[in-house]
């Protein structure tokens, strides 16, 4: 079960990027919209986070989708649908840990 994200974001751009992410999964674009910057300026700090095992794809997998067991299933974007999945990012375990010690 994925823990839910303090309700309010941390002070740093890194923890409010995890904790956007942890909301709920999203794309770059989304993501750069609801932080008030722009995809560009946010791809570093994706890049280094998906290379430390912060955040991942969230794409669907041959038994659904790889955001695991979830109600809303049935309105999931990547989920059983014939439309090309969307580069969605969520947080790892190892990212739920980190964003929780930032607050």
């Amino acid at each position: 079960m994925t823990a839910r994200p303090p309700s309010s974001p941390p002070a740093s751009p890194l923890g409010a990027l995890l904790h956007a992410i942890g909301i709920q999964p999203r794309t770059p674009d989304e993501l750069a919209r609801a932080l008030g910057s722009t995809p560009g300026a946010l791809s570093g700090m994706l890049r280094t986070l998906q290379s430390g095992g912060y955040v991942q794809d969230a794409t669907p997998q041959q038994d659904g989708c790889a955001c695991g067991p979830c109600a809303l299933k049935s309105m999931c974007r990547n989920a059983d649908s014939a439309e090309p999945a969307l580069h969605l990012l969520r947080l790892t375990p190892r990212g739920e840990t980190y964003l929780r010690r930032l607050t």
